[in-house]
């Protein structure tokens, strides 16, 4: 039988405290998706009738199968120490490896059983900002407003005129 450790997590320098811990079992650091996933994912989708979890963050997506050591991350696949299961009813995932395809940094302290993930700052927002240097270009000589000129045509009558409807003809048989 082999006996699983239980492992410190660390998340952006939080601990992570939960009624199911990560274990390390067989060097692979195990953890459930909630609520480890749900702190580092942006958005998680659990299928556990087809056996599938998708995380997704900046970007990136990860696709693993219950019961499969291959994963789908956009066009390609990666190999997972551990096949992602159910335990008690929640699903468990090699939480390393996962948090490294969502871009994570992750360093492991085998002495102290403890497990740090880094995520990555997010993108900042850029905004538009005027040049220090900028001055407004010079004002455009005023246009002079057009008058109406008087017209030695008749203006329009009242008679309307007749609509240009195209005539159908009929071929004969």
């Amino acid at each position: 039988m082999i006996q699983a450790l239980v492992v410190t997590v660390l998340i952006d320098g939080s601990l992570v405290a939960t009624s199911m811990p990560a274990t390390l079992v067989s060097g692979t650091i195990a953890a459930p998706v909630d609520p480890f996933l749900q702190l580092i994912a942006r958005r998680i989708s659990v299928d556990v009738e087809h056996g599938r979890v998708t995380f997704e963050r900046d970007g990136r997506c990860l696709t693993e199968a219950l019961g499969s050591r291959a994963a789908l991350t956009g066009r390609s696949s990666r190999s997972l120490p551990i096949a992602p299961y159910l335990r008690d009813g929640r699903v468990i995932i090699p939480l390393a490896a996962t948090a490294r395809a969502l871009g994570a940094t992750v360093t492991y302290d085998a002495r102290a059983r403890r497990v740090e993930i880094q995520l990555p700052a997010a993108a900042p927002l850029t905004t538009a900002s005027p040049a220090r240097d900028w001055t407004p270009p010079p004002a455009l000589p005023a246009k002079p407003t057009p008058r109406p000129v008087p017209s030695t045509q008749a203006g329009p009558t009242a008679i309307p005129r007749p609509r240009r409807t195209p005539i159908l003809l009929q071929a004969d048989d």
